[in-house]
């Protein structure tokens, strides 16, 4: 380790460079941290990139299916609810109960589109996934709070409404078998009773979907409080070796032809 020599009228200051292997315990301890902490952010950012495109694309296929499901369901009743069997009667239970199969189709869209924008954005690029995030993250937030309890009570009220009053009920019901013989031109009531108890299950993979979402949002968490202690060690770092965030140096040294001197604590005085 060399020393450095000015000479300013009748006083010589010595400064010592400091090499990039010489031990500064404090220094090393912050910087070791700020590293550790940068890989760790970069880690939760991969993660939480994965899991949210992995859990609004799962989403996004799931209410494609009810949706499609229940809309196929939904189009077979009005298509043939006013068609005349044996006994003057209608093929349909009269009155229908329609609102379960509404609310659930309804809920059903929402969800699909709003994960078909995040979807879309990724496709687009991280760019524009954080573009679309950052714009829409508050909402997303009180949304998806909204939407947790609306699909619960959503799948609860579905499967209660499962009487021989509702679509699903009466597909799946004794009478509908007895009259497929005679509308088995234009319905099948067991192919919608297949289908509409697979909407159901899928409106529990739907309920999963919001568990990793909410995996998600523990992540999101402890990368906002992993990104405050960055920036804490490096306000240190910086306090400690004279730099500022861009390396420029501060009060505690003297940069000489880009290197950092750290002044000796002594003066020579020069005769």
């Amino acid at each position: 380790m060399g020393f450095k020599r000015e000479k300013r009228g009748s006083v010589t200051f010595s400064a010592s460079p400091v090499s990039p292997g010489e031990p500064l315990s404090t220094r090393s301890r912050n910087s070791e941290y700020l590293v550790g902490f940068e890989k760790k952010d970069l880690a939760y950012k991969k993660r939480i990139r994965i899991l949210r495109f992995v859990t609004r694309s799962l989403s996004l296929v799931i209410n494609a299916g009810m949706i499609g499901i229940l809309s196929f369901t939904l189009s077979r009743y009005y298509l043939t609810k006013n068609k005349i069997i044996a006994g003057n009667a209608h093929p349909w239970v009269t009155p229908a109960t329609l609102w379960p199969t509404f609310m659930l189709l309804g809920i059903a869209v929402v969800t699909f589109c709003m994960n078909l924008i995040n979807v879309c954005a990724y496709i687009c690029g991280v760019d524009a996934a954080n573009k679309a995030y950052s714009c829409t993250k508050y909402v997303t937030y009180a949304m998806t709070a909204v939407h947790v309890v609306a699909w619960a009570i959503t799948i609860g009220l579905f499967k209660m409404a499962q009487t021989e009053s509702s679509l699903w009920g009466y597909a799946c019901s004794s009478t509908a078998d007895k009259i497929q013989a005679q509308v088995q031109s234009y319905l099948d009531f067991g192919k919608l009773c297949t289908m509409q108890n697979g909407a159901w299950y899928l409106s529990i993979l739907e309920g999963i979907t919001y568990f990793l979402t909410f995996v998600v949002t523990i992540m999101i968490v402890r990368r906002v409080s992993t990104k405050k202690k960055i920036s804490r060690a490096r306000d240190s770092l910086a306090m400690e070796t004279g730099y500022n965030h861009g390396g420029v140096g501060q009060e505690s040294g003297t940069t000489y032809a880009g290197k950092q001197y750290i002044p000796v604590a002594k003066e020579t005085p020069h005769f």
